[in-house]
């Protein structure tokens, strides 16, 4: 028993050390390997039970080849910009398939030698290819796990095939949450803005009615940029307010606070733009809703200014510039705003031709005699009164309706001094500018609903603050140049070339910013920005409004309020126009950012982390891959350089592990083992050629 016992324990000891020498070879065959792990052969003993006191049974050798995965190899620079090493723990994440379908392997590598196929994935020398998280600008949703790069933050999602948002599960290892990295696609695209952010200090010692303006860029969904202009206004002690106006090519821009639930709520303040590319022609018709009353704006020839009936004014493009027209056309479509927002309306219908009028302003009271037998007349006569107009005071006639009103936001009152209530004379009538109706029309209040030509442009901007209706804008398709073309730009919206909204503002009775006495925002109004554009651009609004970070309350890491200069501490905002594709860089967080060669930037994807509790029992697979086990544990997504997750170090390539040194070290030593263990095979085998001569 123990002469066959040792013959077989030899033979142990040649199948333990040829399979050590099988591990050596690979070794050393790998040498040159990229993120090859070396592999041992370590030894137990195969022990027979021994059953008798005076006789030893042998039992020999089993080897246990071990491959050391969780061993760093060296880091070695290359001059490939997709080329990436792991320094640390994990696996970077690859599949079989560049666009995984159902039973395609996911597998984890540390051979990051990626390079792009020629469909423009990144695929290793193996055949593997790189899987990750692709990245879109944030829209604000919760349901979405975001990046910050920077100042901006990004989400991890795409659209798929269809066109639906999916949101990515950064925990889950599956062909809907790992998608791959394709930079054919990438060159080209527009993302447009979903966040602004802005840090600055407001001077504390500014006087009452300083103003401050900050010009800014954003993107729309087609990749072109846009100014947008913001206006700081102090309005009383420790408090601010701002109004956007929108960039060329848009309709409308609105703010809007933040709601309990973090997203959009109740109107602030919103402002409208009307660009005119041309004079229209003479027949088109600019409808206006406002305060519930309709107002008609009619390019038919005329004289500027003069009505064709109730609330129907006609601005005449005939034979003036555009500036001209758009400057007029801004003058009578403030006359509708203050006829419904800002005037005193007399009855006219008794009044005599030599009655006088008397206007109190401020205290002081003003005649005018002979003021006319009708509404009209007396319109005309205060009009042409230098003193009357002097004041800053207006007439209109509407039907028999007088409207008197103030420009400049002056408390007065009317008086008819020559009639009586019997005989139809004007009744008294008093007016306060810190009401309403006052302060929703001007512009030197807080609160304003009045209409302007931007100076020295072809554009009119609309602003509404303080109101409880929207105001409506249609007839934008009447207005058409003599080819056909429409002569505002905001009557190239496709989807709705007639009419824009300038939305309601119930909630605006605050101040966009109030500030705490320690400089900090105390209140913040202005959170959100919706933009209704007219160059064909996605609408951002609702889910897509765009988020305006302006400092967290009480904190001083955006907009504070301190003694000294207006100074713009950032501006920053995400989303990037066109431009064509340039290249990548990848960051040691796993962040690849494309770069365009139009100088911009823009995070397009997250190349996850993949760690496992026993890297060391994984299954290794051709192409220097491993899958998961039971030993391994399942796999675990981090973002690299967290919680214990390796970096990503581009332009370098991890070597192999193994020390050919120590290789050929261990090789003698196997082969001596070896020959020894032939030793025993052949010593066994004369003792037993002996035990068979004693028969002979």
């Amino acid at each position: 028993m123990s002469l066959y016992g040792a013959l077989f324990s030899g033979v142990s000891g040649l199948a333990a050390q040829s399979s050590a020498m099988g591990a050596i070879s690979d070794n050393i065959s790998n040498v040159n390997t990229t993120g090859y792990k070396g592999s041992k052969v370590n030894f137990n003993t195969l022990v027979t039970k021994q059953v008798s006191l005076t006789n030893y049974s042998p039992g020999g050798v089993q080897s246990k080849p071990r491959a050391n995965v969780d061993v760093q190899g060296l880091l070695q620079a290359t001059n490939s910009s997709t080329d990436m090493a792991m320094s640390g723990q994990g696996f970077f994440v690859v599949n079989e398939a560049a666009k995984p379908g159902d039973g395609d392997m996911f597998a984890y590598t540390r051979a990051g030698s990626f390079k792009v196929d020629k469909e423009g994935y990144l695929q290793n020398v193996s055949g593997w290819y790189m899987q990750g998280w692709p990245l879109m600008a944030w829209d604000n949703s919760l349901q979405a796990s975001t990046v910050s790069v920077g100042q901006s933050t990004f989400m991890k999602g795409y659209k798929d095939d269809v066109g639906n948002q999916v949101y990515i599960n950064d925990n889950i290892v599956s062909a809907t949450h790992l998608r791959p990295l394709n930079l054919n696609e990438v060159g080209g695209t527009a993302s447009q803005t979903r966040n602004l952010r802005m840090g600055a200090n407001l001077p504390n010692g500014d006087v009452i009615g300083a103003t401050h303006k900050q010009p800014v860029t954003m993107y729309d969904s087609l990749g072109g940029d846009a100014t947008v202009q913001f206006n700081w206004k102090k309005v009383s002690q420790n408090n601010w307010d701002v109004e956007a106006i929108p960039p060329i090519g848009a309709k409308s821009l609105t703010l809007k606070n933040t709601n309990a639930a973090g997203n959009a709520g109740n109107v602030y303040g919103a402002m409208g733009r009307l660009d005119f590319q041309g004079l229209p022609t003479t027949t088109g018709v600019l409808n206006m809703a406002i305060n519930g009353a309709s107002y008609n704006f009619r390019t038919t020839a005329g004289t500027d200014g003069v009505t064709l009936g109730a609330d129907d004014f006609y601005t005449d493009p005939s034979a003036v510039s555009v500036g001209t027209f758009v400057g007029n056309l801004a003058s009578d479509i403030n006359k509708a705003f203050n006829l419904e927002y800002n005037s005193l309306v007399v009855d006219a219908s008794g009044i005599a031709a030599a009655d006088d009028l008397e206007v109190t302003v401020d205290g002081t009271a003003y005649s005018f005699a002979n003021v006319g037998a009708s509404a009209s007349a007396a319109a005309t006569a205060l009009m042409t009164d230098t003193t009357f107009t002097g004041l800053g005071l207006k007439a209109y006639a509407n039907g028999t309706d007088l409207h008197i009103y103030s420009e400049d936001a002056m408390s007065f009152s009317v008086t008819n001094t020559s009639g009586t209530p019997s005989s139809g004379a004007f009744a008294v009538a008093n007016w306060d500018d810190a009401e309403t109706g006052l302060a929703a029309v001007s512009k030197t209040t807080d609160g304003v609903t009045y209409c302007e030509q931007l100076a020295g442009t072809n554009s009119l901007v609309f602003r509404q603050y303080d109101t409880t209706d929207d105001i409506v804008v249609s007839g934008l398709n009447t207005l058409d140049l003599s080819d056909g073309n429409p002569a505002t730009m905001q009557g190239q919206d496709l989807t709705n070339p007639d009419t824009f909204t300038l939305a309601a503002a119930p909630d605006s009775t605050g101040s966009a910013i109030v500030f705490n006495g320690d400089g900090t925002p105390g209140t913040i109004n202005a959170g959100f920005i919706d933009v209704d554009w007219a160059n064909g651009s996605t609408d951002m609004s609702g889910t897509d409004s765009i988020g305006l970070f302006l400092g967290n309350e009480g904190i001083r890491d955006g907009m504070t309020q301190l003694n000294g200069d207006y100074q713009l501490a950032y501006w920053n905002q995400n989303g990037a126009k066109f431009g064509n594709f340039a290249g990548v860089s990848i960051g040691s967080d796993g962040i690849v950012t494309a770069l365009f060669d139009n100088g911009v930037t823009r995070p397009v994807f997250q190349i996850p982390v993949s760690t496992f509790v026993n890297p060391n029992g994984m299954q290794s697979l051709t192409g220097n891959v491993f899958i998961s086990t039971d030993n391994s544990g399942e796999p675990t997504l981090r973002q690299a350089g967290s919680a214990g997750a390796g970096q990503v170090n581009a332009a370098a390539l991890e070597a192999s592990t193994v020390d050919i040194g120590e290789e050929f070290t261990t090789m003698i030593v196997t082969q001596r083992a070896y020959s020894a263990a032939a030793k025993i095979i052949t010593t066994a085998d004369q003792m037993l050629d002996e035990l068979v001569q004693i028969k002979r």
